[in-house]
């Protein structure tokens, strides 16, 4: 099990004596120090620890508020809990609190090593056995997802939606903010009318953005973004009696949020994205002198996407 000492009202006795406890009954376990810096966030780091980290069956963290101290439970097995005392007596409300958190592991069957014969059993912390816990350098945890997807991109100058597929990257730097970056594009071609003619429209887009998640710790969430990228667009046209028709390409860059309504399913997500942006600058059709058509304010992408937590 993995023991996570928090920066933010962290209990440095509370701790001691809960590692104490963990050791004289023969668990196997690890103490680092938390990343989060409030208890909103230490509680998400304890559910994403026990979800992600293998080999990790249970981990509690032990906090104190004012005159109250709290154990942080997650385990593997059941939904997270927390237990509360109050410190009033400092000594005998952290031994209470470490054997009710030892309690709860119990039922457990987690990796238990016989206990040293001539180790006590006491709640007080004991400097031998603070030595005997590993202590792992302090990594930065950054879960990362995998997304594909496919829908259509509405825009000006389509008179019919243009078919879309595409996959990216996320990576949750520091929760609730992230990146995610991206290739897509259109597999079928998109066309157009006008009275000179026909135009065949395939694009390819390369976008990343700066992402938001305000609910990150629940099976339906929201992920806001904002960024923007390139695309270019490869237009051939069918002109109409009188017009000449060219075959041309086009590079121009696009400026674009996101909005995606997800659903997660232990390490799977699904979402529904929508990216409403314009391209910069818009591309123009002209016949003669004049323009017939600008291709991309707005330049709205609709779609469905599967995720998988890495």
């Amino acid at each position: 099990m993995l023991v996570l000492e928090a920066p933010s009202g962290g209990w440095k006795e509370g701790v001691q004596a809960l590692v104490a406890e963990l050791l004289t009954s023969g668990y196997e376990l690890t103490v680092r120090n938390a990343h989060a810096h409030s208890l909103d966030q230490l509680e998400e780091e304890l559910e994403r620890e026990v979800s992600l980290q293998s080999g990790v069956s249970a981990v509690v963290s032990v906090t104190r508020t004012d005159s109250r101290g709290t154990a942080w439970l997650c385990r593997r097995v059941s939904p997270c809990e927390r237990l509360e005392v109050e410190i009033a007596d400092r000594e005998l409300s952290r031994s209470r609190l470490a054997l009710a958190v030892v309690e709860r592991l119990r039922p457990i069957d987690l990796p238990v090593t016989a206990p040293p014969l001539e180790a006590p059993r006491a709640a007080a912390p004991a400097a031998d056995a603070r030595t005997r816990v590993q202590h792992v350098a302090q990594v930065r945890t950054r879960p990362f997802r995998v997304w594909v997807g496919g829908g259509s991109v509405l825009s000006s100058g389509l008179t019919a939606p243009l078919p879309w597929v595409g996959a990216s990257l996320s990576a949750m730097l520091s929760t609730p903010w992230g990146l995610e970056i991206g290739l897509a594009g259109s597999p079928l071609p998109g066309t157009t009318q006008s009275y000179a003619g026909s135009l065949s429209v395939r694009a390819l887009s390369g976008v990343g953005f700066a992402t938001f998640e305000p609910f990150t710790r629940r099976s339906v969430g929201l992920c806001l973004g904002l960024g923007g990228g390139t695309l270019h667009l490869q237009e051939s046209a069918d002109a109409a009696p009188g017009f000449d028709g060219f075959s041309r390409g086009a590079t121009v860059a696009v400026v674009s949020a996101r909005a995606r309504l997800q659903y997660r399913a232990g390490p799977v997500y699904l979402g529904l994205v929508l990216d409403p942006g314009m391209l910069v600058p818009a591309l123009k059709v002209e016949a003669g002198t004049a323009t017939v058509l600008r291709i991309g304010r707005p330049w709205v992408t609709l779609q469905a996407s599967l995720g998988l937590a890495l």
